[in-house]
């Protein structure tokens, strides 16, 4: 430490004495009156003994008046505080090689990355050079203490933080932070790029079913005149995935009859048709499981149809039901086989659903059990909003010309294929038309 001393009274120069190591007069400043003031007496060669400074320095009694115990207590401050920065400055120099490390992974992690996150490398090389000057600068200011000791102004006694903070322009902390926000912002552009690149996945596969579809309109486009003769549905296998939609929407119906011919490949006939509505998968149903009888659902109320169905050959069937007393009819080959009251009374088939043809519903538009599922060929499906007449049913059984199911024709257009169902050129009647011509 060093102290200025001056005369009490009379303005004279004054002598830097150096308390700290006791070495005599090291210069002359000039006056300063904010510092503790002593008399300087000149002595005789001789007399001056240099073992009694350290005591005399130490020894408040000489100095009462002065303010000496506050420049020793922050002499002792400052003192601590270098060596608080000393430890500092280690504990920042261990944290700059953590953080050059991290990046370093970083770098090596990122290698081979997107051309997004190649763009963050120079950030990243200006980042690292920060580090390293900044590394450099503490390694410079940790010798600053030991080679130019604590020596300095009254200015620099009076704020012994004053060094440190001009020395100190980044805070680890800012640093840290600023470093963990570039790692962050990296993990973000990754994240974005495997989003990205999902996102592309998705529209290559729905421009794969779109190009499906419109394959599927060209193909129906042309079927439009391919079945001159009329076609019919085949579904050659006992699958969850063959059926087939009808397209047109169908209406709230109090009544209905329909017809279709079918030719089964197998025991028992599956389900021919099945339609759904979202409060109810089992609004209208006809279906015939391996060992059961066939059956007809109306809001999932069943009726058991005498029917006598063979297997490789063409059948002519239809049913028929009212809401009034919920009478129902079941025809095969033109005769009534069976008739019976009480089918869900009063209900009225609600619109709004999905006609399926092969597939029993379990849900709208879909629940598929392999086990339920049509095995065979089904043609000129037809639906009508009344009950026909035993004539009429008798009529389309000889493939008289009756008009077409109102709520749902049999077109080449109204019904659409899926899961390897196919549509296949001729139909039972096919030969009846060509003779009657």
């Amino acid at each position: 430490m060093w102290l200025d001393l001056w005369p009490s009274t009379h303005q004279a120069p004054t002598f830097n004495i150096g308390l700290s190591g006791l070495d005599g007069v090291t210069g002359l400043t000039g006056h300063d009156p904010t510092v503790s003031r002593l008399i300087c007496t000149p002595i005789p060669a001789g007399e001056c003994n240099t073992k009694n400074f350290q005591q005399q320095a130490e020894d408040p009694s000489l100095y009462a008046g002065e303010d000496w115990g506050y420049l020793r207590t922050t002499a002792e401050e400052l003192r601590q505080t270098v060596l608080q920065q000393k430890d500092q400055i280690l504990t920042d120099q261990r944290t700059i090689r953590d953080l050059t490390g991290k990046l370093s992974e970083c770098e090596k992690g990122l290698d081979g990355g997107s051309s997004s996150a190649d763009r963050r490398g120079s950030a990243i090389t200006q980042l690292k050079d920060r580090i390293e000057k900044l590394e450099v600068g503490r390694v410079n200011t940790s010798g600053a203490p030991e080679e130019g000791g604590m020596s300095g102004g009254p200015e620099r006694l009076a704020d012994p933080g004053h060094k440190a903070d001009a020395d100190r322009p980044w805070r680890m902390e800012d640093l840290e932070g600023e470093l963990e926000r570039k790692v962050e912002l990296l993990e973000k552009e990754r994240k974005t790029l495997r989003l990205e690149t999902e996102k592309h996945r998705q529209g290559i596969d729905r421009g794969i079913n779109k190009l499906h579809h419109r394959i599927s309109g060209l193909e129906e486009g042309v079927s439009g005149h391919s079945f001159p003769e009329g076609y019919r549905l085949s579904f050659p296998t006992r699958t969850n995935y063959m059926y087939a939609v009808v397209k047109p929407s169908i209406p709230a119906l109090r009544a209905f009859t329909a017809c279709l011919w079918l030719r089964p490949a197998e025991g028992g006939i599956g389900t021919p048709l099945s339609y759904a509505v979202p409060e109810q998968p089992n609004e209208l149903v006809l279906l015939q499981g391996l060992h059961t009888p066939t059956e007809l659902l109306i809001n999932d109320k069943v009726a058991q149809l005498p029917l006598n169905l063979s297997r490789g050959s063409w059948q002519h069937i239809c049913v028929s039901w009212s809401q009034k007393g919920g009478a129902w009819q079941a025809y095969q080959g033109g005769k009534l086989r069976g008739e019976g009251h009480a089918l869900a009374a009063g209900h009225h088939i609600r619109p709004g659903g999905v006609l399926i043809l092969g597939q029993e519903q379990d849900s709208l538009g879909g629940g598929f059990d392999s086990s339920q599922a049509l095995v065979g060929e089904l043609s000129q499906v037809g639906l009508w909003d009344r009950v026909l007449s035993s004539n009429q049913v008798a009529s389309l059984a000889r493939c008289g010309k009756v008009s077409q199911g109102n709520v749902a024709p049999w077109t080449e257009n109204g019904v659409e294929v899926y899961g390897g169902a196919t549509k296949d050129p001729g139909e039972p009647c096919s030969k009846h038309n060509r003779n009657s011509r």
